[in-house]
């Protein structure tokens, strides 16, 4: 991840620069590097929340899991929820 942010830093940076120098040609080669630095800053974002909610899920699915019948238990009772009224009875 971190590989993936300083490349787009950099790649920000070097559009800057052409920007910055000038020229009709270097001024939208430094635009296009600019905007996909901003497009790979915002996919970046999203794929770093999205794996964090597939860890919490994971997390989740992990504690759900009935426990392993070769481990020992923590000693608690668990009781299972009753089934939900659909409100036709």
């Amino acid at each position: 991840m971190r590989a993936w942010i300083i490349a787009l830093v950099l790649l920000a940076v070097l559009g800057l620069v052409l920007i910055l120098v000038g020229g009709d040609v270097l001024i939208p080669i430094g635009i296009v590097l600019m905007g996909g630095a901003a497009v790979g800053a915002v996919s970046l974002a999203f794929f770093a929340v999205g794996r964090s909610e597939d860890r919490a899920r994971e997390a989740e699915s992990a504690a759900r899991r009935p426990p392993d019948p070769d481990r020992p238990g923590d000693g608690r009772i668990s009781a299972r929820r009753p089934p939900r009224s659909r409100g036709d009875s």
